[in-house]
């Protein structure tokens, strides 16, 4: 490089090759800073004190040789100068690390080779500075590396691709790198080719790889040809990332967004019916400029506050209170607040609490709510002189609400259509006698969800009816009261 000036350290004792080193710097002009020792003992005290780009060493020393310079320099190439018939030292001097050799004339004609031989040490130097700065960046990369010969066999791999595909490296050099792909397809799974999002956002292929142990993961692989100074294929290197997270990523997004169109869609639905059903409630009325009151307007109440309930539970912004209280008394009073439903349509509604406190943490009004819902679609669902019967018991570390009705026995295919909300916008409630848009079953779910608990429904063996369960989890229990709470019953 132009402007570019080298400092040498020469290792001389004689004199006259000083004189005549000294002679070619300025004869040529060369690019030298030079600095001069007589012996082994100076050139080590002069190493530590000026970092020098080559040293240059007489082979033959008053104190010793040139070998005792080799020991004493690291990281700096050394030319090592002999006397004519000792080629095999100069040999020796190159195994030991020495770059380069010059051989000593009398004429001193070996001058002439310095700048050259100078050239290709320092080029020597730079190359392989270049080859330890790559190798470290192989070794050290995250990503698998592996380079093939022009018959695809495997001559080298960096660490992370033992540690990513299980072999030691003893175990793949010399194998052909088809051993890396999986054999055939083996399912939808596992297809040997594919289409991913890159971290860039851009699309490219991803492949399907196989460990050590057979077990097939997802990779991006970029490959790219080493050719000889003629431009014929020389090798070829694979840089593979094990690309598994990032599809897990994909597949959770794309889940995501299922579930985001998903509830789109049942918004939409959940707002047309809720148009269409307001839009009955007024056609029937057949009234013009008049206040509607009664049923209707309860009727309208109740479908906008189910439809608002279901957005805000949807959207994560259904805020909970919860407080600590006893379940038993709150049984109680829902089932009172229904006694009046259940004594208008006939039907007997009791209820079995035990004589103890069975607390929970929960959102109490919230979870009236539920039981309402509950309770109130069994009594809706029973024909007339049917019977109701509400169960609370306590099973270790959950309390549960049974609600057992003798209705018309839901099929059991029909069972996740009345609790799911999706569903239950495509068709209505089986266990109704009428036709009536009302997500309070839905609702109720989720709202026991909410605090950890879970909704199901049993239908009765061998007859006539359905059990609806609420389970909670409670804090802990209470020690048992003296006296226990009455079964309160309607008929």
């Amino acid at each position: 490089m132009e402007n570019t000036r080298y400092k040498i350290l020469l290792v001389e004792d004689d004199k006259l090759d000083q004189m005549a080193f000294r002679q070619l710097l300025q004869d040529q002009e060369l690019p030298y800073d030079c600095t001069i020792a007589g012996s082994v003992a100076e050139a080590r005290n002069i190493l530590p004190l000026e970092q020098f780009d080559i040293v240059i060493s007489d082979y033959s020393l008053g104190d010793g040789t040139a070998f005792d310079i080799l020991n004493s320099v690291k990281n700096i190439p050394v030319i090592v100068v002999t006397g004519t018939g000792n080629e095999d030292v100069a040999v020796k001097a190159w195994r030991a690390g020495a770059y380069d050799y010059l051989t000593k004339d009398i004429d001193r004609n070996y001058l002439k080779a310095v700048p050259i031989t100078v050239e290709n040490a320092l080029r020597h130097k730079r190359a392989e500075e270049k080859l330890q700065l790559l190798s470290g960046a192989i070794m050290s990369t995250n990503d698998s590396v592996y380079i093939t010969d022009t018959d695809d066999k495997i001559i080298f791999v960096n660490k992370a691709f033992c540690k990513t595909y299980g072999y030691r490296e003893e175990d793949v050099l010399g194998k052909d790198s088809r051993m890396l792909w999986i054999a055939k397809l083996l399912n939808a799974n596992t297809r040997s080719v594919f289409q991913t999002r890159s971290l860039a956002g851009t699309w490219e292929v991803g492949f399907y790889h196989q460990r050590k142990d057979g077990s097939i993961f997802p990779v991006s692989l970029s490959r790219s040809m080493i050719r000889d100074s003629n431009g014929d294929r020389a090798a070829a290197v694979g840089v593979v990332r094990d690309i598994t997270e990032r599809i897990l990523v994909e597949d959770e997004l794309r889940r995501a967004n299922g579930k985001l169109k998903q509830q789109y869609q049942q918004k939409s639905e959940l707002a047309l019916m809720i148009s269409e059903a307001l839009n009955s409630l007024l056609a029937h009325e057949n009234i013009v400029d008049i206040q509607i009151t009664g049923e209707p307007l309860e009727k309208a109440r109740r479908i906008t506050t189910d439809f608002l309930d279901i957005s805000q539970i949807d959207a994560g912004e259904l805020k909970l209170e919860p407080t600590q209280f006893n379940l038993c008394p709150a049984v109680s009073e829902v089932v009172g607040t229904l006694l009046p439903l259940a004594s208008e349509k006939d039907i007997e509604l009791t209820n079995s609490i035990p004589g103890s406190e069975l607390m929970v943490n929960a959102d109490r009004d919230r979870i009236m709510q539920a039981l309402t819902s509950l309770i109130g679609n069994s009594i809706n669902s029973t024909d007339p002189n049917g019977h109701v019967e509400v169960q609370v018991s306590d099973i270790g570390s959950e309390i549960i609400v049974e609600i057992q009705d003798d209705g018309p026995t839901i099929e059991s295919d029909s069972i996740d259509k009345i609790l799911n909300c999706v569903e239950y916008t495509k068709e209505q409630s089986p266990c109704r006698q009428e036709q009536e848009l009302s997500l309070s079953l839905p609702i109720a779910k989720k709202l026991v969800e909410m605090h950890g608990g879970c909704v199901w429904i049993e239908s009765i063996d061998g007859g006539q009816g359905n059990n609806f369960c609420l389970s909670l989890p409670k804090p802990h229990i209470r020690q048992k009261l003296p006296t226990a709470v009455a079964p309160v019953a309607a008929k």
